[in-house]
Protein backbone atom coordinates (compact mmCIF):
# COMPACT_ATOMS: atom_id res chain seq x y z
CA UNK A 1 0.00 0.00 0.00
CA UNK A 2 1.48 3.38 -0.96
CA UNK A 3 1.90 6.28 1.43
CA UNK A 4 -0.82 8.16 -0.49
CA UNK A 5 -3.57 5.57 0.17
CA UNK A 6 -6.73 6.71 1.95
CA UNK A 7 -5.74 5.04 5.22
CA UNK A 8 -2.78 7.41 5.56
CA UNK A 9 -3.28 10.84 7.13
CA UNK A 10 -3.06 13.77 4.74
CA UNK A 11 0.51 14.88 4.20
CA UNK A 12 -0.41 18.39 5.35
CA UNK A 13 -1.25 17.09 8.80
CA UNK A 14 2.18 15.49 9.08
CA UNK A 15 4.02 18.82 8.80
CA UNK A 16 4.29 20.80 12.01
CA UNK A 17 5.69 24.28 12.65
CA UNK A 18 8.45 22.59 14.65
CA UNK A 19 9.44 20.67 11.50
CA UNK A 20 9.83 23.96 9.67
CA UNK A 21 12.08 25.37 12.42
CA UNK A 22 14.20 22.21 12.26
CA UNK A 23 14.66 22.83 8.55
CA UNK A 24 16.88 25.84 9.26
CA UNK A 25 19.29 23.69 11.26
CA UNK A 26 19.13 20.82 8.81
CA UNK A 27 19.94 22.97 5.77
CA UNK A 28 22.22 25.38 7.70
CA UNK A 29 20.79 28.41 5.91
CA UNK A 30 19.57 31.80 7.20
CA UNK A 31 16.14 31.84 5.49
CA UNK A 32 13.57 29.66 3.72
CA UNK A 33 10.86 30.13 1.12
CA UNK A 34 7.48 28.42 1.02
CA UNK A 35 8.62 26.43 -2.03
CA UNK A 36 11.58 25.07 -0.06
CA UNK A 37 9.32 23.92 2.78
CA UNK A 38 6.82 22.38 0.34
CA UNK A 39 9.54 20.50 -1.52
CA UNK A 40 11.28 19.30 1.65
CA UNK A 41 8.10 17.90 3.26
CA UNK A 42 6.19 16.98 0.08
CA UNK A 43 3.29 19.24 0.98
CA UNK A 44 1.39 21.93 -0.92
CA UNK A 45 2.64 25.50 -1.13
CA UNK A 46 -0.42 26.69 0.80
CA UNK A 47 0.33 24.28 3.66
CA UNK A 48 3.90 25.53 3.78
CA UNK A 49 2.72 29.15 3.92
CA UNK A 50 0.26 28.27 6.71
CA UNK A 51 2.99 26.74 8.87
CA UNK A 52 5.29 29.68 8.22
CA UNK A 53 2.51 32.11 9.17
CA UNK A 54 1.98 30.29 12.47
CA UNK A 55 5.70 30.72 13.26
CA UNK A 56 5.49 34.42 12.40
CA UNK A 57 2.51 34.83 14.75
CA UNK A 58 4.42 33.06 17.52
CA UNK A 59 7.44 35.31 17.01
CA UNK A 60 9.80 32.52 15.89
CA UNK A 61 10.18 33.81 12.31
CA UNK A 62 10.02 37.14 10.52
CA UNK A 63 8.59 37.50 7.01
CA UNK A 64 10.11 39.83 4.42
CA UNK A 65 8.04 40.65 1.36
CA UNK A 66 10.07 40.94 -1.83
CA UNK A 67 7.26 42.28 -3.96
CA UNK A 68 4.49 40.61 -5.91
CA UNK A 69 3.82 37.32 -4.11
CA UNK A 70 7.48 36.73 -3.33
CA UNK A 71 8.57 36.41 0.30
CA UNK A 72 11.27 34.87 2.47
CA UNK A 73 11.21 33.92 6.16
CA UNK A 74 14.17 34.54 8.47
CA UNK A 75 14.72 32.75 11.77
CA UNK A 76 17.14 35.25 13.30
CA UNK A 77 18.93 38.55 12.72
CA UNK A 78 15.81 40.06 11.17
CA UNK A 79 17.22 43.58 11.34
CA UNK A 80 20.22 42.61 9.22
CA UNK A 81 17.95 40.81 6.75
CA UNK A 82 15.78 43.90 6.41
CA UNK A 83 18.84 46.07 5.75
CA UNK A 84 19.98 43.72 2.99
CA UNK A 85 16.59 43.73 1.31
CA UNK A 86 16.32 47.51 1.57
CA UNK A 87 19.71 47.89 -0.10
CA UNK A 88 18.74 45.45 -2.85
CA UNK A 89 15.53 47.37 -3.55
CA UNK A 90 17.59 50.46 -4.41
CA UNK A 91 19.22 48.64 -7.32
CA UNK A 92 16.99 45.69 -8.23
CA UNK A 93 13.35 45.04 -9.02
CA UNK A 94 12.68 42.34 -6.46
CA UNK A 95 9.35 41.46 -8.03
CA UNK A 96 11.44 39.76 -10.73
CA UNK A 97 13.51 37.86 -8.16
CA UNK A 98 13.53 34.11 -8.61
CA UNK A 99 13.14 32.66 -5.13
CA UNK A 100 14.30 29.25 -6.32
CA UNK A 101 17.65 30.79 -7.21
CA UNK A 102 17.58 32.73 -3.96
CA UNK A 103 17.09 29.47 -2.07
CA UNK A 104 20.01 27.94 -3.96
CA UNK A 105 22.14 30.93 -2.92
CA UNK A 106 21.10 30.42 0.70
CA UNK A 107 22.31 26.83 0.53
CA UNK A 108 25.63 27.85 -1.05
CA UNK A 109 26.40 31.57 -0.57
CA UNK A 110 29.84 31.25 -2.16
CA UNK A 111 31.57 30.14 -5.37
CA UNK A 112 34.41 27.60 -5.41
CA UNK A 113 37.03 27.90 -8.15
CA UNK A 114 40.26 25.88 -8.54
CA UNK A 115 43.40 27.96 -8.05
CA UNK A 116 46.21 25.42 -8.18
CA UNK A 117 46.77 21.79 -7.30
CA UNK A 118 45.20 21.22 -3.87
CA UNK A 119 44.25 24.91 -3.67
CA UNK A 120 40.97 26.77 -4.25
CA UNK A 121 39.43 30.22 -4.31
CA UNK A 122 36.27 30.74 -2.26
CA UNK A 123 34.39 33.83 -3.48
CA UNK A 124 31.79 35.25 -1.09
CA UNK A 125 29.59 38.38 -1.17
CA UNK A 126 30.85 40.90 1.35
CA UNK A 127 27.51 41.06 3.19
CA UNK A 128 27.61 37.32 4.01
CA UNK A 129 29.12 36.70 7.47
CA UNK A 130 31.41 33.94 6.25
CA UNK A 131 35.16 33.44 6.31
CA UNK A 132 37.46 30.50 5.73
CA UNK A 133 41.18 30.16 5.11
CA UNK A 134 43.25 33.14 3.96
CA UNK A 135 41.56 36.32 2.73
CA UNK A 136 43.23 37.04 -0.61
CA UNK A 137 41.45 40.24 -1.60
CA UNK A 138 38.23 42.15 -1.14
CA UNK A 139 36.27 45.14 -2.37
CA UNK A 140 32.98 46.68 -1.32
CA UNK A 141 30.97 43.81 -2.83
CA UNK A 142 33.10 40.64 -2.77
CA UNK A 143 35.70 38.74 -0.75
CA UNK A 144 38.06 36.10 -2.12
CA UNK A 145 39.52 33.50 0.24
CA UNK A 146 42.11 30.81 -0.43
CA UNK A 147 41.90 27.34 1.07
CA UNK A 148 44.62 24.74 0.73
CA UNK A 149 46.31 21.90 2.59
CA UNK A 150 47.72 24.23 5.27
CA UNK A 151 44.26 25.53 6.13
CA UNK A 152 43.01 21.95 6.14
CA UNK A 153 45.71 20.91 8.63
CA UNK A 154 45.26 23.67 11.19
CA UNK A 155 41.67 24.87 10.81
CA UNK A 156 38.24 23.31 10.43
CA UNK A 157 37.00 23.70 6.87
CA UNK A 158 33.17 23.63 6.85
CA UNK A 159 31.78 20.31 5.66
CA UNK A 160 29.71 21.97 2.95
CA UNK A 161 32.99 23.10 1.34
CA UNK A 162 35.13 20.09 2.24
CA UNK A 163 32.72 17.80 0.40
CA UNK A 164 33.26 19.72 -2.85
CA UNK A 165 37.07 19.95 -2.93
CA UNK A 166 40.05 17.63 -3.20
CA UNK A 167 42.86 18.30 -0.75
CA UNK A 168 44.22 14.79 -1.03
CA UNK A 169 47.75 13.49 -0.75
CA UNK A 170 49.95 12.98 -3.78
CA UNK A 171 51.11 9.59 -2.47
CA UNK A 172 49.20 6.96 -0.53
CA UNK A 173 52.16 6.54 1.79
CA UNK A 174 55.26 8.73 2.12
CA UNK A 175 57.60 8.57 5.10
CA UNK A 176 61.06 10.12 5.56
CA UNK A 177 63.26 8.46 8.15
CA UNK A 178 67.02 8.07 8.55
CA UNK A 179 67.80 9.54 5.16
CA UNK A 180 65.34 7.33 3.28
CA UNK A 181 62.00 8.06 1.62
CA UNK A 182 59.61 5.14 1.92
CA UNK A 183 56.59 4.88 -0.38
CA UNK A 184 53.76 2.39 -0.78
CA UNK A 185 55.04 0.48 -3.83
CA UNK A 186 57.37 0.56 -6.82
CA UNK A 187 54.98 2.58 -8.95
CA UNK A 188 54.79 5.36 -6.38
CA UNK A 189 58.55 5.14 -5.84
CA UNK A 190 59.21 5.78 -9.53
CA UNK A 191 56.61 8.54 -9.64
CA UNK A 192 58.19 10.24 -6.62
CA UNK A 193 61.63 10.02 -8.25
CA UNK A 194 60.24 11.99 -11.22
CA UNK A 195 58.10 14.39 -9.16
CA UNK A 196 60.92 15.32 -6.78
CA UNK A 197 63.52 15.85 -9.48
CA UNK A 198 65.68 12.74 -9.08
CA UNK A 199 69.35 13.44 -8.33
CA UNK A 200 68.95 17.11 -9.27
CA UNK A 201 66.17 17.40 -6.67
CA UNK A 202 68.12 15.94 -3.76
CA UNK A 203 67.50 12.20 -4.20
CA UNK A 204 70.37 9.71 -4.28
CA UNK A 205 69.26 6.29 -5.54
CA UNK A 206 66.35 3.88 -5.65
CA UNK A 207 66.49 1.16 -3.00
CA UNK A 208 64.30 -1.93 -2.67
CA UNK A 209 60.91 -1.81 -4.35
CA UNK A 210 59.50 1.15 -2.46
CA UNK A 211 62.41 3.22 -1.08
CA UNK A 212 64.65 6.05 -2.24
CA UNK A 213 67.87 7.12 -0.56
CA UNK A 214 68.10 10.90 0.02
CA UNK A 215 71.29 12.91 -0.48
CA UNK A 216 72.98 13.98 2.73
CA UNK A 217 71.71 17.38 3.89
CA UNK A 218 68.68 17.30 1.57
CA UNK A 219 66.23 15.58 3.89
CA UNK A 220 64.27 18.69 4.88
CA UNK A 221 64.12 19.86 1.26
CA UNK A 222 62.51 16.55 0.31
CA UNK A 223 60.13 16.76 3.27
CA UNK A 224 59.11 20.28 2.17
CA UNK A 225 58.38 19.05 -1.38
CA UNK A 226 56.28 16.19 -0.03
CA UNK A 227 54.36 18.60 2.18
CA UNK A 228 53.70 20.77 -0.85
CA UNK A 229 52.19 17.67 -2.47
CA UNK A 230 49.85 17.18 0.49
CA UNK A 231 51.75 14.51 2.44
CA UNK A 232 52.98 14.78 6.03
CA UNK A 233 55.98 12.44 5.80
CA UNK A 234 57.02 12.41 9.46
CA UNK A 235 58.11 9.27 11.25
CA UNK A 236 56.56 9.08 14.69
CA UNK A 237 59.09 9.04 17.54
CA UNK A 238 56.94 8.32 20.59
CA UNK A 239 58.33 9.60 23.86
CA UNK A 240 59.48 6.68 25.97
CA UNK A 241 57.73 6.38 29.31
CA UNK A 242 61.12 6.11 31.01
CA UNK A 243 61.93 9.66 29.86
CA UNK A 244 58.77 11.19 31.34
CA UNK A 245 58.72 13.04 34.65
CA UNK A 246 55.78 13.74 36.95
CA UNK A 247 53.21 16.42 36.15
CA UNK A 248 54.52 19.89 37.05
CA UNK A 249 52.65 21.53 39.91
CA UNK A 250 52.81 25.06 38.49
CA UNK A 251 51.37 24.40 35.02
CA UNK A 252 47.86 23.12 34.30
CA UNK A 253 46.76 22.33 30.76
CA UNK A 254 43.48 23.30 29.14
CA UNK A 255 41.62 20.59 27.16
CA UNK A 256 43.03 21.64 23.76
CA UNK A 257 46.54 21.85 25.26
CA UNK A 258 46.09 18.34 26.64
CA UNK A 259 45.15 17.08 23.17
CA UNK A 260 48.31 18.69 21.77
CA UNK A 261 50.39 17.04 24.51
CA UNK A 262 48.99 13.61 23.63
CA UNK A 263 49.82 14.21 19.95
CA UNK A 264 53.34 15.24 20.96
CA UNK A 265 53.75 12.10 23.09
CA UNK A 266 52.74 9.98 20.10
CA UNK A 267 54.96 11.67 17.52
CA UNK A 268 57.80 13.51 19.30
CA UNK A 269 57.50 16.48 16.91
CA UNK A 270 54.63 18.92 16.52
CA UNK A 271 53.95 22.40 15.21
CA UNK A 272 51.49 24.21 17.50
CA UNK A 273 49.53 26.86 15.57
CA UNK A 274 47.14 28.58 17.95
CA UNK A 275 45.95 32.19 18.10
CA UNK A 276 47.73 34.62 20.44
CA UNK A 277 46.91 34.27 24.10
CA UNK A 278 45.99 30.57 24.05
CA UNK A 279 49.06 29.28 25.87
CA UNK A 280 51.63 28.13 23.31
CA UNK A 281 54.41 29.18 25.68
CA UNK A 282 52.88 27.35 28.64
CA UNK A 283 52.39 24.24 26.51
CA UNK A 284 56.11 24.36 25.74
CA UNK A 285 56.98 24.85 29.41
CA UNK A 286 54.78 21.90 30.36
CA UNK A 287 56.36 19.64 27.73
CA UNK A 288 59.84 20.63 28.86
CA UNK A 289 59.06 19.91 32.49
CA UNK A 290 57.65 16.47 31.59
CA UNK A 291 60.71 15.40 29.57
CA UNK A 292 63.89 14.49 31.40
CA UNK A 293 67.00 16.13 29.96
CA UNK A 294 68.20 19.50 28.70
CA UNK A 295 65.85 21.86 26.87
CA UNK A 296 66.69 24.54 24.31
CA UNK A 297 64.29 27.33 23.33
CA UNK A 298 65.02 29.25 20.11
CA UNK A 299 63.46 32.72 19.74
CA UNK A 300 63.65 35.50 17.13
CA UNK A 301 64.52 38.41 19.46
CA UNK A 302 66.28 39.32 22.68
CA UNK A 303 62.95 40.57 24.01
CA UNK A 304 61.44 37.11 23.73
CA UNK A 305 64.65 35.63 25.11
CA UNK A 306 64.19 37.65 28.30
CA UNK A 307 60.48 36.79 28.49
CA UNK A 308 61.11 33.04 28.18
CA UNK A 309 63.88 33.19 30.78
CA UNK A 310 61.50 34.91 33.19
CA UNK A 311 58.72 32.39 32.56
CA UNK A 312 61.13 29.51 33.10
CA UNK A 313 62.27 30.94 36.44
CA UNK A 314 58.67 31.49 37.56
CA UNK A 315 57.09 28.19 36.46
CA UNK A 316 59.76 25.51 36.12
CA UNK A 317 61.14 23.51 39.02
CA UNK A 318 64.21 22.51 37.00
CA UNK A 319 65.09 25.85 35.45
CA UNK A 320 68.79 24.94 35.26
CA UNK A 321 67.96 22.40 32.56
CA UNK A 322 66.64 25.13 30.25
CA UNK A 323 68.54 27.43 27.91
CA UNK A 324 67.15 30.17 25.66
CA UNK A 325 68.98 31.41 22.56
CA UNK A 326 68.06 33.57 19.58
CA UNK A 327 68.02 32.35 15.99
CA UNK A 328 70.73 34.91 15.29
CA UNK A 329 73.03 33.60 18.04
CA UNK A 330 72.77 29.96 17.01
CA UNK A 331 73.51 30.68 13.36
CA UNK A 332 76.67 32.64 14.07
CA UNK A 333 79.79 30.75 13.09
CA UNK A 334 80.56 27.89 15.45
CA UNK A 335 77.75 28.46 17.98
CA UNK A 336 75.54 25.64 16.73
CA UNK A 337 78.31 23.15 17.44
CA UNK A 338 77.87 23.77 21.17
CA UNK A 339 74.48 22.02 20.93
CA UNK A 340 75.47 18.93 18.97
CA UNK A 341 76.54 15.44 19.95
CA UNK A 342 76.82 14.85 23.68
CA UNK A 343 75.72 18.45 24.34
CA UNK A 344 72.55 18.24 22.24
CA UNK A 345 69.20 19.07 23.90
CA UNK A 346 66.62 16.39 24.51
CA UNK A 347 63.86 18.85 23.47
CA UNK A 348 64.10 21.95 21.26
CA UNK A 349 61.28 24.50 21.06
CA UNK A 350 61.29 26.83 18.06
CA UNK A 351 59.18 29.81 19.11
CA UNK A 352 57.69 31.94 16.32
CA UNK A 353 58.73 29.08 14.04
CA UNK A 354 57.60 30.91 10.90
CA UNK A 355 61.07 32.51 11.25
CA UNK A 356 62.83 29.16 10.85
CA UNK A 357 62.63 28.72 7.03
CA UNK A 358 64.59 31.94 6.34
CA UNK A 359 67.83 31.21 4.45
CA UNK A 360 69.80 32.56 7.40
CA UNK A 361 68.21 30.20 9.93
CA UNK A 362 67.29 27.02 8.01
CA UNK A 363 70.65 25.50 9.03
CA UNK A 364 69.05 24.99 12.46
CA UNK A 365 67.21 22.05 10.89
CA UNK A 366 70.44 20.08 11.42
CA UNK A 367 70.35 20.68 15.17
CA UNK A 368 70.73 17.37 16.98
CA UNK A 369 67.63 17.00 19.16
CA UNK A 370 65.44 14.06 20.12
CA UNK A 371 62.17 15.97 20.15
CA UNK A 372 61.02 19.28 18.68
CA UNK A 373 58.10 21.70 19.04
CA UNK A 374 57.34 24.65 16.78
CA UNK A 375 55.03 27.45 17.93
CA UNK A 376 53.38 30.18 15.85
CA UNK A 377 50.10 32.07 15.59
CA UNK A 378 50.90 32.87 11.95
CA UNK A 379 52.26 29.74 10.20
CA UNK A 380 52.67 31.22 6.75
CA UNK A 381 55.34 33.17 4.94
CA UNK A 382 55.25 35.71 2.16
CA UNK A 383 58.29 34.25 0.34
CA UNK A 384 56.72 30.95 -0.86
CA UNK A 385 58.52 28.94 1.87
CA UNK A 386 55.50 28.07 3.98
CA UNK A 387 56.16 24.38 3.28
CA UNK A 388 59.35 24.62 5.33
CA UNK A 389 57.52 25.82 8.45
CA UNK A 390 55.82 22.43 8.58
CA UNK A 391 58.85 20.50 7.33
CA UNK A 392 61.11 21.86 10.08
CA UNK A 393 58.71 21.40 13.00
CA UNK A 394 56.47 18.35 12.66
CA UNK A 395 52.84 17.24 12.77
CA UNK A 396 50.64 20.38 12.70
CA UNK A 397 48.35 20.93 15.68
CA UNK A 398 45.83 23.70 15.10
CA UNK A 399 42.47 24.82 16.33
CA UNK A 400 39.70 26.83 14.75
CA UNK A 401 39.57 30.41 16.07
CA UNK A 402 35.77 30.31 16.06
CA UNK A 403 35.86 27.16 18.19
CA UNK A 404 37.92 29.00 20.79
CA UNK A 405 35.40 31.83 20.81
CA UNK A 406 32.72 29.28 21.67
CA UNK A 407 34.88 27.87 24.48
CA UNK A 408 35.28 31.36 25.93
CA UNK A 409 39.08 31.07 25.89
CA UNK A 410 39.46 33.64 23.12
CA UNK A 411 38.01 37.07 22.50
CA UNK A 412 38.77 39.33 19.58
CA UNK A 413 39.88 42.91 20.20
CA UNK A 414 38.04 45.94 18.94
CA UNK A 415 39.83 47.08 15.79
CA UNK A 416 39.73 50.72 14.71
CA UNK A 417 41.47 52.08 11.63
CA UNK A 418 41.93 55.84 11.93
CA UNK A 419 42.45 57.66 8.64
CA UNK A 420 44.35 60.93 8.13
CA UNK A 421 45.09 63.21 5.23
CA UNK A 422 48.74 63.76 6.15
CA UNK A 423 51.52 62.27 8.26
CA UNK A 424 51.47 65.39 10.39
CA UNK A 425 47.77 64.87 11.17
CA UNK A 426 48.56 61.34 12.29
CA UNK A 427 51.45 62.48 14.49
CA UNK A 428 49.36 65.17 16.17
CA UNK A 429 46.44 62.82 16.81
CA UNK A 430 48.55 60.23 18.61
CA UNK A 431 49.24 62.84 21.28
CA UNK A 432 45.50 63.18 21.82
CA UNK A 433 45.00 59.39 21.78
CA UNK A 434 47.62 58.94 24.50
CA UNK A 435 46.30 61.84 26.60
CA UNK A 436 42.71 60.59 26.45
CA UNK A 437 43.53 56.90 26.85
CA UNK A 438 43.26 54.96 30.07
CA UNK A 439 45.11 51.82 31.01
CA UNK A 440 48.34 50.49 29.51
CA UNK A 441 49.21 51.29 25.90
CA UNK A 442 51.81 49.85 23.53
CA UNK A 443 52.63 51.99 20.50
CA UNK A 444 54.34 50.32 17.55
CA UNK A 445 56.78 52.38 15.51
CA UNK A 446 58.98 50.54 13.00
CA UNK A 447 61.39 53.40 12.27
CA UNK A 448 64.10 53.90 14.87
CA UNK A 449 64.52 57.63 14.29
CA UNK A 450 60.75 58.13 14.14
CA UNK A 451 60.43 56.14 17.37
CA UNK A 452 62.99 58.29 19.14
CA UNK A 453 61.24 61.47 17.96
CA UNK A 454 57.86 60.13 19.09
CA UNK A 455 59.40 59.15 22.43
CA UNK A 456 60.55 62.75 22.97
CA UNK A 457 57.19 64.16 21.88
CA UNK A 458 55.16 61.91 24.20
CA UNK A 459 57.78 61.72 26.95
CA UNK A 460 57.54 57.93 27.13
CA UNK A 461 60.22 55.21 26.75
CA UNK A 462 61.11 53.61 23.42
CA UNK A 463 62.19 49.96 23.36
CA UNK A 464 64.23 48.98 20.30
CA UNK A 465 67.29 46.96 19.30
CA UNK A 466 69.78 48.92 21.41
CA UNK A 467 67.70 48.58 24.58
CA UNK A 468 69.42 45.97 26.83
CA UNK A 469 67.43 42.75 26.69
CA UNK A 470 67.38 42.38 30.49
CA UNK A 471 65.63 45.77 30.78
CA UNK A 472 63.01 45.42 28.04
CA UNK A 473 60.28 43.49 29.87
CA UNK A 474 60.65 45.71 32.94
CA UNK A 475 60.15 48.79 30.76
CA UNK A 476 57.07 47.28 29.13
CA UNK A 477 55.54 46.28 32.45
CA UNK A 478 56.41 49.32 34.58
CA UNK A 479 55.21 52.11 32.26
CA UNK A 480 51.65 53.00 31.31
CA UNK A 481 52.67 53.96 27.77
CA UNK A 482 55.61 52.44 25.89
CA UNK A 483 56.75 52.70 22.28
CA UNK A 484 58.13 49.49 20.77
CA UNK A 485 59.91 48.80 17.51
CA UNK A 486 59.65 45.46 15.72
CA UNK A 487 61.36 43.82 18.70
CA UNK A 488 57.88 43.76 20.32
CA UNK A 489 56.09 42.28 17.29
CA UNK A 490 56.16 38.61 18.16
CA UNK A 491 55.32 36.70 21.29
CA UNK A 492 55.59 39.52 23.84
CA UNK A 493 52.94 38.79 26.46
CA UNK A 494 51.74 41.74 28.56
CA UNK A 495 48.83 40.64 30.71
CA UNK A 496 47.58 44.13 31.60
CA UNK A 497 47.81 45.65 28.14
CA UNK A 498 44.67 47.64 27.25
CA UNK A 499 45.55 49.18 23.89
CA UNK A 500 47.86 48.72 20.94
CA UNK A 501 48.37 51.64 18.59
CA UNK A 502 50.16 51.08 15.28
CA UNK A 503 51.81 54.35 14.38
CA UNK A 504 54.26 52.87 11.87
CA UNK A 505 54.21 49.40 10.31
CA UNK A 506 55.95 47.23 7.74
CA UNK A 507 54.04 47.79 4.49
CA UNK A 508 51.35 45.23 3.71
CA UNK A 509 52.63 42.51 6.05
CA UNK A 510 49.57 40.53 7.11
CA UNK A 511 51.59 38.45 9.55
CA UNK A 512 52.84 41.53 11.38
CA UNK A 513 49.29 42.90 11.60
CA UNK A 514 47.93 39.72 13.16
CA UNK A 515 50.89 39.45 15.54
CA UNK A 516 50.37 43.02 16.74
CA UNK A 517 46.63 42.61 17.20
CA UNK A 518 47.50 39.52 19.21
CA UNK A 519 49.33 41.60 21.82
CA UNK A 520 45.98 42.65 23.33
CA UNK A 521 44.69 39.06 23.36
CA UNK A 522 47.07 37.84 26.07
CA UNK A 523 45.38 39.34 29.12
CA UNK A 524 42.22 38.40 30.97
CA UNK A 525 40.41 41.36 29.36
CA UNK A 526 40.76 41.87 25.63
CA UNK A 527 41.68 45.43 24.72
CA UNK A 528 41.57 47.73 21.72
CA UNK A 529 43.70 47.64 18.59
CA UNK A 530 44.14 50.94 16.73
CA UNK A 531 45.82 51.30 13.34
CA UNK A 532 46.78 54.81 12.23
CA UNK A 533 46.99 55.23 8.45
CA UNK A 534 47.24 58.15 6.11
CA UNK A 535 45.00 57.93 3.06
CA UNK A 536 48.04 57.01 0.98
CA UNK A 537 49.04 54.25 3.41
CA UNK A 538 45.52 52.84 3.43
CA UNK A 539 45.42 52.79 -0.36
CA UNK A 540 48.77 50.97 -0.59
CA UNK A 541 48.75 48.71 2.48
CA UNK A 542 45.16 48.00 3.53
CA UNK A 543 45.70 44.35 2.57
CA UNK A 544 47.59 43.91 5.87
CA UNK A 545 44.17 44.13 7.55
CA UNK A 546 42.96 41.02 5.71
CA UNK A 547 44.66 38.82 8.30
CA UNK A 548 42.27 40.25 10.90
CA UNK A 549 39.14 40.03 8.79
CA UNK A 550 39.76 36.40 7.80
CA UNK A 551 39.75 35.53 11.51
CA UNK A 552 36.36 37.18 11.93
CA UNK A 553 37.42 40.48 13.52
CA UNK A 554 35.26 43.51 12.77
CA UNK A 555 37.18 46.54 11.49
CA UNK A 556 35.77 50.05 11.89
CA UNK A 557 37.05 52.87 9.72
CA UNK A 558 37.01 56.39 11.15
CA UNK A 559 38.13 59.64 9.56
CA UNK A 560 40.18 61.58 12.11
CA UNK A 561 41.62 64.37 10.01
Amino acid sequence: MSSQDSDSPPVEEQVTPEDVVDLFDELEIPFVTSKMVAREYNCTGQTARNKLSILVDEGDLERIDLGGRQAVWFQSDYEAATEIVDQLREYLDLTELNTEHLAAFARQPYKLLPKDENEYYVIVPRFVPFSVGHLREQDDAWQTFIINKYVNWIEDIPDLIRDKIDLGRRYDHALVEDGTLELSDQEERDRAWRDLGGEDGGLHERADDNKIKIQRGKEFDIIAKLIKNGNLPFAAQPIDESELLEEPENIELRPYQRRAWEKFRETGQVGVYWPPGLGKTFFGLYAGERIDGNKLVVVPSSTLEAQWERRIREHCDKSWKWEVRTYQYLTREGNLQDYQGDDSPKLTIFDECHTLPADTYSSLSTLDTDYRIGCSATPYREDARTDYIFALTGIPVGIDWREMLEYGDLEFPEVDVFLYQTEEDKREDIVQLVDEGVGETLIFCDGIEAGKALSDKLDVPFVYGDTPKEERMDIFEENRVVIGSRVADEGVSLENLDRVIEYQFHGGSRRQELQRAGRVMHGSDVGEHIVQMTDQEYQKFSQRLYSLEEKGMDIRLERRA
